[in-house]
């Protein structure tokens, strides 16, 4: 992407340095957050900026394949202080992931600030981060056509009334059934078939008119209006490491309306562009596949009854 080329998806997001520990061994120091999973994705389709803050101690060096991907880099301000650093542990199936700390940095402490040529995005993906930080993002947004938000338990969790309040920009959220359930003070367990339902009730009633249950290994729920659509993961793909599955999956959909597809076709290629995030460590899952590869793969996702797309968006 040229500088001079509109942006169609700006991300809201962390660039981190990640510690991540799954069935297939043990990583540290490498390049992560929702930013630059989210860029990467969506970058297969779309003219991507991702709007972040990293500290004086990130080399940027490190951002080589997001410039190698067209992803425009003009929104993203080095300043003094730590970078925003994270580690987690996954389980053998890798649908459970103990987050191990978080160190926010720079990301919290420093306000964000949207480069004039960012604003006019069609679409912003808000990603698991500080909600101050969402806000001050979308206050220097010009009415984008689109917004997004997709979390991580830490925010809805910790801050779950700013979360809330966030919502009230969103068209489309998107979160698991375990930050539903902490968001809706859900009584039950997370496994209670209740749960969706109540928690597209809730979510609703604040602002937002789609709702993306993500489930892991088995798929998304979509809740639109009356409608609700089951869409399956990709079967048999071997989790190496979940980290990014699901700013992945989010911010591929966006780029996939951005070309014109509808909800369920969107989910059903963020579902494919997701499969390859998980197959590799760290962001090489997402970098060493293609829009052909992708588009394989949505023929093996099952929408309840009706037939997946096989076809790859087009880039124009």
């Amino acid at each position: 992407m040229t500088d001079g080329a509109a942006v169609e998806i700006a991300v809201v997001g962390a660039i981190a340095l990640d510690e991540i520990h799954s069935q297939a061994g043990d990583i540290d120091q490498l390049l992560g957050g929702s930013a630059v999973y989210a860029s990467l994705a969506a970058s297969l389709l779309a003219q991507v900026a991702p709007i972040s803050v990293i500290g004086d101690d990130f080399d940027q060096s490190l951002l080589q394949p997001l410039i190698d991907r067209g992803v425009r880099l003009d929104g993203i301000e080095q300043t003094e202080g730590p970078n925003f650093r994270w580690g987690c542990r996954y389980s053998a199936d890798g649908d459970v992931r103990e987050t191990l700390y978080t160190r926010a940095g720079v990301y919290d402490s420093h306000p964000i600030l949207v480069s004039e040529p960012i604003r006019d995005a069609r679409f912003v993906l808000l990603t698991a981060g500080n909600p101050d930080q969402n806000h001050r993002a979308m206050a220097q947004m010009n009415e984008p056509e689109l917004v997004a938000i997709d979390t991580i338990e830490r925010e809805v969790a910790e801050r779950r009334g700013e979360f809330r309040e966030q919502l009230r920009y969103a068209d489309i959220v998107s979160i698991n059934t375990l930050e539903t359930a902490h968001l809706i003070q859900w009584p039950g367990s997370e496994d209670d078939p209740g749960l969706p339902i109540a928690g597209w009730q809730e979510i609703r009633a604040l602002g937002p008119s789609t709702f993306i249950l993500k489930k892991a290994s088995h798929g998304v729920e979509i809740f639109e209006d009356d409608r609700r659509t089951l869409v399956s993961a990709v079967p048999g793909i071997r989790a190496i490491d979940p980290t990014g599955a699901g700013d992945t999956f989010i911010s591929a959909l966006l780029s996939a309306l951005a070309r014109g597809c509808d909800l369920v076709q969107s989910a059903v290629w963020g579902c494919a562009a997701a499969s390859f995030a998980i197959e590799q460590f760290g962001i090489e899952g997402i970098l060493s596949t293609t829009r052909e590869a992708i588009s394989a793969r949505t023929s093996m996702i099952r929408v309840n009854d009706v037939p997946a797309s096989t076809l790859i968006p087009p880039t124009r």
